[in-house]
């Protein structure tokens, strides 16, 4: 997401809120039940003050998808990358990492994006007890409906696109608890305490650098598995067309590929022209 006067261009495609909408019907329309909305702040500071904003970026665009179309489900990032003037995942103080504050900051975001109408809200920061700490923080709210979707994400140099778009480029140059692609076994210990803190569903990330873990977690955790298609599989796998709209056929197949190692859904940034290339064939 950005903002309605943001011009700057950026590595991968975004919307405005006032463009929300249109494109939420239009994939409503064309049989997509859910979109996963990322949006940051443009006032950033080390405590990363705006991430539980009800006038934010994430509330607004949140309120439009819904409005626009009711029975779509709204996923959302849940993280204070985007909201920290340092890019991290988690708030510092003079020891270093405050994984308390953030995990209360990451609970009070959960609660403003439900509030605004989410669905599934998405803790990013892979911190351990940050979960838990989201599932309490919403139930206290009211808001026990709202299901919880955590990240399990691996390490990888195919985020930088997102990054850049996002303006979320960790000062440290690395996320601390993201895994090791050389430890996947890592990877089902992980997900396991996730599905103990309460994820009623895990997104993994990049999809297809964990289509092995996607196969070993389908028989080792009980809730729903999602591979996010990141913002580099979608730069590289798709080519630009003389039209200048981008050919979806590399990453169909990819996905097609994902299905068949367990994934429930896949969440990739071209949803929209896979739905009209998939109707159209």
């Amino acid at each position: 997401m950005r903002e309605d006067d943001d011009t700057k261009p950026r590595p991968m495609p975004t919307l405005t809120v006032r463009e929300v909408p249109g494109t939420v019907q239009a994939l409503e329309t064309l049989g997509v039940r859910s979109v996963k909305i990322f949006a940051g702040s443009r006032v950033r500071d080390a405590e990363a003050s705006q991430a539980a904003s009800p006038t934010g970026l994430m509330a607004r665009a949140i309120r439009a998808a819904k409005k626009a179309a009711p029975s779509v489900h709204v996923m959302t990032e849940t993280c204070v990358c985007s909201h920290n003037d340092s890019g991290e995942c988690w708030l510092g103080d003079r020891h270093g990492m405050d994984t308390d504050r953030t995990s209360e900051v990451l609970g009070a975001q959960a609660v403003m994006q439900a509030e605004a109408g989410a669905d599934i809200v998405g803790p990013a920061a892979m911190i351990p007890g940050s979960i838990l700490a989201v599932r309490e923080a919403l139930d206290v709210a009211g808001h026990k409906q709202v299901a919880i979707m955590p990240h399990l994400i691996f390490a990888s140099y195919l985020y930088e696109g997102y990054r850049a778009t996002m303006g979320a480029t960790p000062q440290s140059g690395a996320r601390a608890f993201q895994i090791d692609p050389k430890q996947p076994e890592l990877a089902v210990h992980v997900a396991r305490e996730m599905v103990a803190e309460g994820a009623d569903m895990i997104l993994t990330e990049p999809a297809l650098h964990t289509v092995d873990t996607l196969v070993h977690l389908k028989d080792k955790v009980p809730v729903p598995l999602i591979p996010f298609s990141v913002s580099g599989e979608y730069l590289r796998l798709t080519d630009r067309r003389e039209d200048g709209e981008r050919d979806m056929k590399g990453l169909i197949e990819a996905y097609t590929v994902l299905k068949r190692a367990g994934a429930t859904r896949v969440i990739t940034y071209g949803a929209l022209e896979i739905a009209r290339e998939l109707r159209a064939s």
